[in-house]
This record gives C-alpha cells, structure tokens and sequence, in this order.
C-alpha cells in the first residue's frame, strides 16, 4: 500500500506538530475526516469535507474541530463516553501540549455496535476499544458488492492499536485492564479479517492486519496485566 493513499477511498494525512494520523474516507455524500487534529489548509480536498468522526477526545485528534465545524459546517460525532473530555482541558490533553481547549458538544455520540450507512456503498461498523480513553472506538470501513455482501476496506484504530505497540494508558479515563481486554478483541476482530486489510492508527504508519498480528504488540500486551 501506498504511505499515503491507503485504498482509492482513503488516504492518510498525517498532523506533523503533534505527530497524529487523520484520514480522509471519499464518499458518495462528501468526504469524512477522522481524528480531526488536521487544520482545513492541510487538506487539499478540504471543501469536501462534510463529517467529522474522531476516535477518542484526546487533543492531538480533536484539535480542529472548531476550525472545520465553522469553516464547512461539518458535523461532528465521537463515542458517547468522551463527553467529559471534550469539555475538560486536563483531561483531553491539551493542557499537557500548552494549549488547553474544551470543545462543543458532539451532533452524535456513537455506541458500541453501530452499523451505520455512509452512502449507497459504503457503510461504518463501530466498536469500542476503552483503555487508553474510555471511550476510545475503533472504525471497520465496509463496502457492499454486487451480492450485498460486505467487504472490509480498512479498520481505523485510533490510539488502541499502533503498527508495533499500544496507547498508553495512564492519561484520564485510561485503563490498562481494558486496554488488554481491547487488544485481545482486536486480535480476535483481525484474525476475521482479510491479512491484507489496511490497519490505519493514530499514529505511525499503516501496517496489514496479517503483519500486525505477528507483530509483537501481543507479547507486550501481556505486560499490562502483569503477564
């Protein structure tokens, strides 16, 4: 796969200050970014872009909503248990980055289990991963074939799950009790899924579902419950 463009429907945009991964899904209704930290003149597509889906409240993913919500009226949903740190500077981390920010409520808060339609084609399956946040959520990409069945483009992992490694744990809301728990479902959630599939995090580079799991984020993982 491409550094940057992932699949013809998604590419990666990385937030070089803060060193986060947003990433911009084409659809047939305008473009969704998610995880937006990314300011609209970094998007050459920015005019397009219509929803805002964020991962998890931390700063280094949310830093620009305001800018997009004034600027194209987008609209903005995350995980209903990230309420708190939208509003809360301490715990959304942007105190920590010199920038402390709460921001405005969410247009809809996502619950675990959603299957949401995008488009004709393409469709958004949410699962929460809390550990690192709360309520920190992970994106399965779908699209319908000729069959009406589904075929998985990417998952979006945010925080959760990094190409070699996992989000810490010791910010507000984070748990590493959950985390593990997370991971061990993401593992399992991975092993369904094509080994080709793009596994798009928060940070760093995009790996395949096949090369992350034999990566050793797993034998690290063990390490948060005292394995």
């Amino acid at each position: 796969m491409s550094r940057y463009q992932i699949t013809p429907e998604i590419r990666r945009i990385p937030e070089a200050f803060r060193y986060g991964n947003a990433y911009l899904l084409k659809t047939e209704n305008g473009s969704i970014l998610f995880d937006p930290a990314v300011p609209p003149e970094k998007v050459t597509e920015a005019d397009d872009v219509t929803l805002l889906i964020a991962t998890h409240g931390h700063y280094d993913h949310v830093a620009s909503v305001r800018q997009w919500t004034e600027r194209n009226k987008a609209v903005f949903w995350i995980a209903d248990q990230e309420r708190d740190l939208l509003l809360n500077a301490r715990a959304n981390a942007s105190l920590m980055f010199g920038q402390p920010t709460s921001y405005q409520e969410a247009d809809r808060y996502l619950l675990d289990g959603e299957l949401i339609e995008l488009d004709s084609e393409l469709r958004l399956k949410t699962f929460s991963t809390p550990g690192h946040t709360k309520g920190s959520m992970c994106f399965l990409i779908l699209r319908l074939g000729a069959s009406e069945e589904a075929e998985a483009l990417a998952l979006i992992t945010g925080d959760t799950l990094f190409a070699d490694s996992f989000g810490r744990t010791d910010l507000a809301s984070g748990d590493s009790n959950e985390m593990y728990q997370s991971l061990q479902f993401l593992r399992g959630l991975l092993m369904e899924l094509p080994a080709s599939l793009p596994v798009c995090s928060g940070h760093g580079m995009t790996a395949s579902a096949g090369e992350l799991l034999n990566s050793p984020v797993w034998i690290f993982a063990e390490t948060l419950v005292g394995g």
